[in-house]
């Protein structure tokens, strides 16, 4: 392996609150998606979590169930577990690069979010049926009209 390769862990989180929305943040790179981010050196899953989520909501929550693992093979790869969360206490507000924050149902939220990945990420999560979800996927090369485009081409639920 090159010893310049390098592998990013980060962590999304499918916050749900007493009414069934889930939680999504706007930020000006990615517009729409999940709350989370990457895993700093020395933390676990779970306090990466629960500290994104407050960074960039101001809410907490209860980290659940494992729903899903996506791995971009590209450069930089890029390993994301997606965890299935319970809204505990705060009142969503933006934060670090947020410029949104809001409660949405769940097809509201899945249309809002316009990354391939992402909504697949969500889409997976709320599909959830005790079950993990493991996708592999890479970008593909090329003019898409400014949006990138994505192959996804391995499935694997454990």
């Amino acid at each position: 392996m090159a010893e310049d390769a390098q592998q990013i862990v980060g962590v999304s989180g499918v916050v749900s609150d007493g009414n069934g929305r889930v939680l999504l943040i706007r930020t000006a790179k990615a517009g729409w998606e999940l709350p989370g981010g990457k895993v700093e050196q020395g933390e676990d899953l779970i306090a990466a979590l629960q500290r994104e989520v407050h960074e960039e909501t101001g809410c907490a929550v209860e980290v659940g169930q494992l729903a899903g693992v996506t791995s971009n093979l590209g450069t930089p790869s890029v390993m994301i577990s997606t965890f299935l969360c319970r809204h505990t206490s705060g009142d969503p507000s933006p934060g670090d690069d947020s410029l949104e924050v809001g409660w949405f149902s769940d097809g509201t939220a899945v249309g809002l979010i316009t990354h391939q990945v992402e909504q697949v990420r969500l889409k997976d999560a709320l599909g959830y049926e005790q079950r993990v979800v493991y996708r592999a996927y890479r970008r593909l090369p090329g003019d898409h009209s400014g949006r990138e485009t994505y192959e996804m081409f391995r499935l694997h639920r454990c």
